[in-house]
């Protein structure tokens, strides 16, 4: 098997795994979280972080740089949809660290069950952008099976 038919496979299975895990939070938790009263939101919300917070971004992390390592290798329309692929990863990257994580941070940083400041509007501000950041993963995976294909 060449480096090429390895790294394509590692992009597609570790990006369907990112794409996916975001996917099904979005349509699970997300889901529920709006509607559990904001004391149950509080505690399942924590607990589910973390789990997804370390397990999330190593998938996509690993996708990313097997995508980097296909498009080096890939011939010009491959490597240009594995290289949008890759971009749309870091975007989602980026913007987690910059959005989810201060919100999420409020969350971890108080004892379980205790509800921050804003919880209300935090849970509104972390639901739009999870189906923001859920599209994009999509567009990711989409892109990085157009350019294995």
């Amino acid at each position: 098997m060449s480096l090429i038919q390895v790294t394509a496979w590692l992009s597609i299975f570790f990006g369907g795994l990112f794409s996916g895990a975001i996917l099904i939070v979005a349509v699970e938790r997300v889901n529920l979280w709006q509607r559990m009263p904001i004391e149950q939101y509080v505690v399942d919300f924590r607990r589910a972080l973390y789990r997804l917070d370390p397990l999330i971004p190593i998938m996509g992390v690993l996708s990313g740089v097997s995508a980097v390592v296909f498009a080096l290798n890939a011939d010009n329309h491959s490597a240009v949809f594995a290289w949008i692929g890759v971009a749309l990863i870091v975007v989602i990257m980026v913007a987690s660290i910059f959005l989810a994580e201060p919100m999420n941070s409020k969350f971890r940083r108080l004892p379980e069950g205790q509800a921050p400041e804003g919880a209300e509007q935090l849970r509104i501000a972390w639901r739009r952008f999870h189906w923001a950041r859920t599209v994009v993963a999509l567009a990711a995976l989409a892109s990085l099976a157009v350019a294995v294909t």
